[in-house]
């Protein structure tokens, strides 16, 4: 059951900083005046839509 939940956390953290490092990537794009490309769409829909962004951040 310990195992359960460490991975559990572990899964919870990884999703948490993959949706942070999402949002930096869009930020930086606004910020830095770069075309609107189809990853830059869906990176902007992964923000409200949390499990997209979150696998986003990790590419």
């Amino acid at each position: 059951m310990k195992t359960f939940v460490l991975v559990y956390l572990a899964i919870i953290v990884a999703a948490l900083y993959g949706w942070v490092v999402n949002l930096i990537a869009v930020i930086h794009l606004a910020t830095a005046d770069a075309p609107l490309t189809t990853m830059g769409i869906v990176r902007i829909v992964g923000i409200p839509l949390a499990g997209l962004g979150a696998i986003l951040g990790w590419l």
